[in-house]
């Protein structure tokens, strides 16, 4: 039997990672996942996408990933005066990162399944389905989704007024068991048919991974899976 290991956000936090691989007890075979936010806000966000490239650590894409690509390629048309526009952390991150990465980046795919688990970064309403050509819509939605409101619409995570439901609690499993990061949660937020898994490393709280084991048949047991987790070594972020 191999396993399935997904990592929620890292955030650019390197060291608490490399610690969560090796507390993972990882085997060959086994195949890792990381739930999109690879980068921005921490201290090592360059170096960990090397990391992950050198460690064949697959990731769907995050909303910092997507935000990145678009920056940079404004950047590339209108050249450093558009860098005064931009918060510092994303300036720092473009000014490292390369085309090749920005490359590798855009060719994130923004889910994947594993039989009937599937990885995503934020989450899915009711309407959408993963088994078809996703709009940008659809894009934005599965990298940016947290709150519904009472007519089952997505709300900015602000908007605490009109918070009814996040939108795991509604989800019906129909498209397998989803694993999701985007929004932190002090410890994994476990419903009956999803798994959130990040739990605010970059904000001085832990970086948690999730481990399923497989079948022979290639199916995933999502009823006895194991978290794992690692304290943040400091607060990178406010």
């Amino acid at each position: 039997m191999k396993n399935i290991v997904v990592y929620g956000d890292v955030h650019g936090c390197l060291d608490e990672f490399k610690i969560l691989r090796e507390k993972a007890n990882l085997k060959a075979g086994d195949i890792e996942v990381l739930v999109g936010d690879i980068i921005n806000k921490g201290p090592f966000s360059i170096e960990t996408l090397h990391y992950i490239k050198k460690h064949n650590i697959l990731s769907v894409m995050g909303n910092n990933e997507a935000r990145i690509i678009k920056l940079y390629n404004r950047y590339l048309k209108e050249g450093e005066k558009y860098l005064k526009e931009i918060k510092p952390h994303e300036k720092e991150t473009i000014l490292q990162i390369t085309k090749k990465e920005i490359v590798r980046l855009e060719k994130l795919p923004y889910f994947l399944k594993f039989s009937n688990l599937t990885i995503l970064h934020g989450g899915i309403k009711g309407s959408t389905k993963l088994d078809k050509k996703l709009d940008n819509k659809a894009k934005k939605e599965i990298t940016l989704l947290r709150f519904l409101d009472r007519n089952l619409e997505p709300i900015a995570w602000n908007n605490f007024d009109e918070r009814y439901k996040f939108w795991s609690e509604l989800y019906d499993g129909r498209e397998g068991f989803i694993v999701f990061g985007h929004h932190p949660f002090d410890e994994p937020k476990i419903d009956e048919f999803s798994l959130g898994i990040d739990t605010g490393c970059v904000y001085g709280g832990k970086l948690t991974a999730v481990k399923f084991n497989v079948n022979e048949r290639e199916e995933v047991d999502t009823k006895n899976y194991k978290l794992i987790s690692v304290l943040a070594l400091k607060k990178y972020w406010v």
